[in-house]
Parts: structure tokens; C-alpha cells; sequence
């Protein structure tokens, strides 16, 4: 498993399944991006079963990464790419597959989205 969510809190705004979290990076990275499974908050009661609306979805870390995470067509199918800024290989250049380097491992890393609801 390279990455795995954990719930933080949620709320429903009467339109829309707001989520807020964190994730985890073990393991390795995959170039093209890492699939992120969301579907832990469906065993928690959340009211979402579909993947977050595209474009209301990001995460954030403190180690100077950038995640950038894409919805798929269902919860468990969201991809996460990591860019790092590689000096000579250009400004924020996509992660190189392997393991993960300690920086990521260690990092806290926050994802936030926005659902829709169930109908």
C-alpha cells in the first residue's frame, strides 16, 4: 500500500460532502501517480459513494513536495502525483518511481474535497 487515507472530519453543507484528511506515503512511488483509495470514508457513515467533484480536491505537505491529486471514476481510483523542485532537472519535475524518500514518508500531508452528496 504507497498510500493511505485517514479521515479527519467531515460536514454536509445540504448540497455538498465536505472531507478533510490526511495521507500516508509508504512503500513506492509510481511514475504517473500513486492511486489514493478514498473508500474508508464510506465504513465511517460519510453520505458519498461517488469520487470528489473535479476540481474541489487538493492536498498539501510541509516538506516542500507537491501533491497533486486527480478524482478518478470512483472513490478507490483517485491518482496522486508528487513533483519536487530537481535544481537541474527543471523546476518541479514528477517524482522518479521508487521507494519514497524520507522527506514524503515523514511529511503531513492534508487532503480536503468536496463530495457530492447522496441523493
Amino acid at each position: 500500500m504507497a498510500l493511505a487515507f485517514t479521515l479527519v472530519d467531515s460536514w454536509d453543507d445540504g448540497r455538498r460532502v465536505h472531507i478533510a484528511g490526511t495521507v500516508a506515503a509508504s512503500g513506492n512511488y509510481t511514475t504517473g501517480g500513486d492511486t489514493l483509495d478514498l473508500t474508508p470514508i464510506e465504513a465511517l457513515g460519510v453520505p458519498t459513494t461517488q469520487p470528489p467533484i473535479l476540481g474541489t480536491a487538493w492536498m498539501d505537505g510541509l516538506a516542500g513536495y507537491d501533491y497533486v491529486f486527480t478524482p478518478g471514476a470512483a472513490l478507490n481510483s483517485g491518482t496522486v502525483k508528487i513533483f519536487q523542485d530537481a535544481g537541474a532537472a527543471g523546476p518541479f519535475a514528477e517524482l522518479t518511481a521508487g521507494a519514497y524518500p524520507s522527506a514524503i514518508t515523514g511529511d503531513t500531508v492534508t487532503f480536503y474535497g468536496i463530495f457530492p452528496r447522496l441523493q
